[in-house]
């Protein structure tokens, strides 16, 4: 079998939400609950939290967890996950987003999977339908259109395809508004490619990594999900997911 590393990069400092890895969910830090989700997924054979922060650091040996301290100026996550991964070993290399507490482990698995069942694919996410379409217009929810074989054609924190029916989304071609789910599978190889290349206008001004790799000519595959999450950004998004926890449990 392939081996499968996943890897949380976690950073302190955030603009909207200072110290949101430590913030409580349950009573647990959301950078844990995160590395519990990526910890029972069946694929993955080891987890790591790359951060270069000793509170986060603590936080995470104190649950069991495994750290790497990052040095450097990184621009984006999956720089910090190329930084640690180029000393690993390892088939696949998973960016599984900090701050994506509820991330169901099947879609971790198929996120890897999508790699191992496709020889030609260097990168892969997920997506999933909106469960609820007032949210489609929020900024902070990543929406993606696909083309027909499952390969993302943009990504975008509008609201990504716009009908110009005047009914809107009640268009005579039906389309499914997709939102991005916060991971990244990569070929190792690709990993430092995409670490190596220069930040691209469409990245900048979106502020979303994965389009580096499109604006270079690179396909992501996107396996389309059924499971509920939820990307914590500001404090609203915590108590959104306390709700959706309660439910779960």
């Amino acid at each position: 079998m392939p081996k499968v590393i996943g890897i949380i990069p976690s950073r302190y400092a955030s603009r909207r939400f200072p110290g949101k890895p430590l913030a409580l969910l349950g009573n647990i830090p959301i950078i844990v609950r995160v590395m519990r989700q990526a910890q029972k997924a069946s694929i993955i054979d080891d987890v790591i939290v790359a951060t270069d922060d000793l509170r986060i650091a603590e936080a995470v040996t104190k649950y069991g967890g495994k750290i790497a301290i990052t040095k450097g100026n990184f621009t984006c996550g999956s720089e910090r996950v190329a930084a640690v991964a180029k000393d690993l070993k390892a088939d696949i290399i998973l960016n599984i987003q900090g701050d994506e507490p509820l991330l169901s482990p099947e879609v971790i698995d198929k996120v890897a999977g999508c790699l191992i069942d496709n020889s030609k694919a260097v990168m892969s996410t997920a997506c999933s339908t909106f469960a609820d379409m007032a949210n489609v217009d929020n900024p902070d929810i990543v929406k993606v259109v696909l083309d027909k074989a499952g390969k993302a054609l943009y990504f975008s924190r509008s609201r990504i395809p716009w009908s110009v029916n005047e009914k809107g989304l009640e268009s005579p071609v039906h389309f499914n508004i997709y939102r991005h789910i916060g991971i990244y599978g990569f070929t190792p190889k690709f990993l430092q490619t995409f670490a190596s290349l220069k930040r691209t206008p469409l990245e900048t001004v979106e502020s979303l990594e994965q389009l580096r790799a499109l604006e270079n000519g690179y396909d992501i595959f996107c396996v389309i999900c059924k499971h509920l999450t939820l990307g914590i950004d500001t404090q609203e998004d915590l108590l959104k997911a306390e709700k959706m926890l309660d439910n779960l449990r």
